[in-house]
């Protein structure tokens, strides 16, 4: 099991996959293919886990101007800092599973490929949604359903939509 501590992902037209671009302390990188199917699911389990601290808290009518508020929050924090890039030796595998579990300030992803290998990415709540960003729009390049994601991930700086009208 490797700990990651820089990662980048970028849409492989030609796979039609996400390709998780990871790099770890001692500089060893490692591709990971992220199927839409597999996104799919990792993406529907990801988005409740944002609901953390005084999100819990909140009426529902109120939870979409939050969620943005945290995503914008996120975003202007999200850096500029070079991509992963894969060597020729770079090991190569399609995610079969991401297993997740919180942690004291984010989540810990763990993704099975190959025989028996895994890569562990500890992300902060901050980095979660900065990740979630970066998929969604990798995903509306590549033309994928957009049906999961919620508008303040699309436009953080967007209205909420209006639930009631009195």
């Amino acid at each position: 099991m490797s700990r990651i501590h820089k990662f980048s992902l970028v849409y492989d037209i030609d796979e039609d996959r996400l390709a998780l671009d990871t790099e770890d302390l001692a500089a060893v990188t490692t591709r990971l293919w992220l199927t839409q199917r597999l996104c799919r699911g990792l993406i529907g389990a990801l988005l409740p886990m944002l609901q953390t601290g005084a999100l819990k808290q909140v009426a529902p009518e109120h939870l979409a101007t939050l969620q943005s508020w945290e995503q914008a929050a996120a975003m202007a924090e999200f850096g500029k800092i070079p991509p992963v890039k894969p060597q020729a030796e770079s090991t190569t595998g399609l995610v079969r599973a991401v297993h997740i579990q919180p942690s004291d300030d984010g989540l810990i992803l763990t993704f099975d490929f190959g025989v028996d290998e895994q890569r562990v990415i500890g992300l902060a709540h901050a980095e979660v949604r900065q990740t979630l960003k970066v998929m969604h729009d990798l995903q509306k390049a590549a033309g994928w359903a957009m049906d999961l994601w919620p508008s303040w991930i699309s436009d953080p700086t967007a209205p909420a939509p209006v639930q009631a009208v009195n």
